[in-house]
């Protein structure tokens, strides 16, 4: 009884990824996009921390 249960969420798991890997469709009017402005924020405050730690060890 064990195996099946494992048998059958195999088959779930597999059926599943193979539903969502179907290939979108895409437009051939699409515009760029920028990139997102939160990572160049997250960088700089990334840097800033790491010189900030630099600085205390000295």
């Amino acid at each position: 009884m064990k195996n099946n249960k494992y048998l059958v969420l195999a088959i779930f798991i597999l059926i599943g990824t193979m539903v969502h890997a179907q290939a979108p469709v895409f437009e051939e009017d699409v515009t760029d996009v920028a990139p997102i402005p939160g990572l160049l924020l997250a960088l700089c405050a990334a840097i800033g921390i790491g010189v900030a730690k630099l600085r205390a060890k000295k």
